[in-house]
């Protein structure tokens, strides 16, 4: 899914499309199931005639700031965002589509339907519960391993736990985790303080990588990024038979917290 480097490239890639101080004009929303609040009738004839002041982050979320209150947006497993014109063609699973008021619109494609969408007031009550940004200067190493060291869950499980850091998915763990030598299945109250330290600066490196990454590497016909698991932005070649990129043996998987976890039996422990 979309994590945060992705969505982080979503809202860059909206204001270089210039939709701040655009207006919506109309909105289509065929899946009902992707708009979370108000209703789906209030939600369409709500945004009509809204303005869009900014486009900001929040872990995995966007939060378009409107005039009045915000849209926020969540991509789910496989959604995306595409600023079309009036003359391209809608695209295959654009089920929710945002008319600006200059003749474009902003398809939210979602091929298995699971991106969500709120119109609210407030997106704090969307954020409730989300833990800190890894690139929040007050979200110190020594704060990670404080939040980190009590858990007795598996490391990997820890940090796909959005109330402890915002933004990390399944990808970017493992890449963290093979770079600080720790293996995804060790409980994290069994990690020493130290090493919780050096797994936090992992973290912030590799997300700023990938971001960099997504920004040198635009797509030839323009479209945002989307997540890829087989591209430099990851050492781990997240398949079978894969690799470790540190002492080339052979990676491992299981299944952690229902999710896949690559790692190297050599180099984490």
């Amino acid at each position: 899914m979309p994590e945060l480097p992705e969505v982080e490239n979503l809202r860059r890639y909206l204001i270089r499309e210039r939709v701040p101080g655009r207006t919506f004009a109309s909105v289509t929303a065929s899946w009902a199931r992707t708009i979370k609040t108000p209703s789906v009738e209030e939600f369409v004839l709500g945004l009509r005639g809204r303005t869009v002041r900014d486009v900001h982050r929040r872990a995995k979320y966007l939060n378009i700031e409107l005039d009045r209150g915000s849209l926020v947006l969540h991509m789910g497993m496989t959604g995306s965002l595409a600023v079309r014109g009036p003359d391209d063609e809608r695209q295959r699973f654009a089920h929710t589509i945002f008319d600006l008021d200059d003749g474009r619109r902003i398809e939210m494609n979602d091929p298995r339907k699971w991106a969500s969408a709120w119109l609210v007031d407030d997106p704090s009550v969307v954020f409730d519960g989300i833990g800190p940004e890894p690139f929040d200067p007050s979200f110190t190493a020594k704060h990670f391993a404080e939040r980190v060291k009590s858990k007795r869950s598996p490391i990997k499980s820890v940090l796909l736990d959005q109330s402890v850091l915002a933004g990390v998915g399944n990808i970017y763990a493992d890449e963290a985790l093979l770079r600080a030598g720790i293996s995804p299945a060790r409980r994290a109250h069994r990690i020493s303080a130290g090493r919780l330290e050096a797994l936090h600066g992992e973290i912030v490196t590799v997300l700023a990588h990938a971001i960099d990454y997504i920004d040198d590497n635009p797509l030839e016909d323009g479209r945002p990024f989307v997540t890829d698991a087989h591209d430099a932005r990851m050492q781990i070649t997240r398949a079978k038979g894969g690799s470790c990129p540190v002492c080339g043996g052979p990676m491992s998987s299981r299944q952690l917290g229902g999710r896949t976890a690559y790692f190297c039996s050599r180099c984490q422990s």
